[in-house]
C-alpha cells in the first residue's frame, strides 16, 4: 500500500515538473539603471521588463513562492567592484485570498491584481549599491546590475523537496517506500539542478557617472 502510495505521488509530480523547471528566462531582464546619491548612500532606480516571468507566475499560482535576486555592483573604470550589495525579492501568492505579494528584507507588499505586481517590478527605485564615500571625485563610475530569476525559491525548493520525499530513513516493513523517496528527491535535485548557474540571469550597466553629477543631482 505504501509502496502504491509513493508511486502514486511520483506520477503526479512527474506530470507538474513542466511547470516548474527552472531555467532561464530571456524576457526578463533590466532596461535601465539611474544612479542616484542619498545621504551617504549611492542608490539606483531600476527599469525593468518581463517580470515576474512566466515560469514564476506557474509557481506562485500553485501554492509556491519565487524570486527575484538583485546583485548590484559599483565598478570603477577598471571595471573593479568597489562595493556592492544583494537583493532578494520573494514572490507570492495567497491560494485563499487572491492576492499577489513581494517581500523584501522582513517588509511585505500586497498587491490585488497581476497588472499592480508588474507595474511595482517594473520601476524599483532607491535600491542602496554602497556608500559614497568611497567615491572619488576625479574618477568615473558606472553601476552593475545582475538579474537573477528564480521560478521557485532556493528555500522553497528544499521546502518542497522534503515535504515530498518524506522520510528517508530505514523502515522496518522494508525499503521500498525509503527507496522511492531517495528516488523522487534526486528526481527534484535533477529538474531544479540546486545551484546557482542554471537560474536565469541578465547583467546590464549603467552609464559612466561621477561623484560631482550625484551630488549635483541630490540638491
Amino acid at each position: 500500500m505504501r509502496r502504491a502510495v509513493v508511486l502514486l505521488i511520483l506520477s503526479l509530480w512527474w506530470s507538474l515538473v513542466p511547470s516548474f523547471v527552472v531555467g532561464g528566462d530571456e524576457t526578463a531582464r533590466v532596461v535601465g539603471i539611474t544612479p542616484e546619491r542619498v545621504g551617504n548612500l549611492v542608490v539606483c532606480n531600476l527599469k525593468t521588463m518581463g517580470l515576474p516571468a512566466e515560469k514564476q507566475l506557474q509557481s506562485m499560482r500553485s501554492g509556491l513562492v519565487s524570486s527575484v535576486e538583485l546583485k548590484l555592483s559599483l565598478l570603477d573604470e577598471n571595471n573593479h567592484s568597489l562595493g556592492g550589495n544583494t537583493m532578494t525579492l520573494r514572490l507570492a501568492f495567497d491560494l485563499w485570498e487572491e492576492v499577489f505579494s513581494v517581500r523584501d528584507d522582513g517588509q511585505e507588499r500586497r498587491f490585488h491584481s497581476l497588472t499592480d505586481l508588474e507595474k511595482y517590478l517594473a520601476d524599483l527605485g532607491n535600491l542602496p549599491v554602497t556608500t559614497a564615500s568611497s567615491l572619488d571625485k576625479n574618477q568615473r563610475y558606472r553601476i552593475q546590475v545582475e538579474l537573477v530569476v528564480s521560478p521557485i525559491a532556493r528555500d522553497e525548493q528544499k521546502r518542497v523537496e522534503e515535504v515530498i520525499a518524506g522520510d528517508q530513513r530505514p523502515h522496518r516493513e522494508g525499503q521500498d517506500q525509503q527507496e522511492a523517496s531517495v528516488s523522487l528527491g534526486r528526481l527534484i535535485r535533477f529538474f531544479y539542478k540546486d545551484g546557482n548557474d542554471d537560474r536565469g540571469g541578465s547583467v546590464q550597466l549603467s552609464g559612466w557617472f561621477t561623484s560631482r553629477e550625484l551630488d549635483h543631482e541630490s540638491n
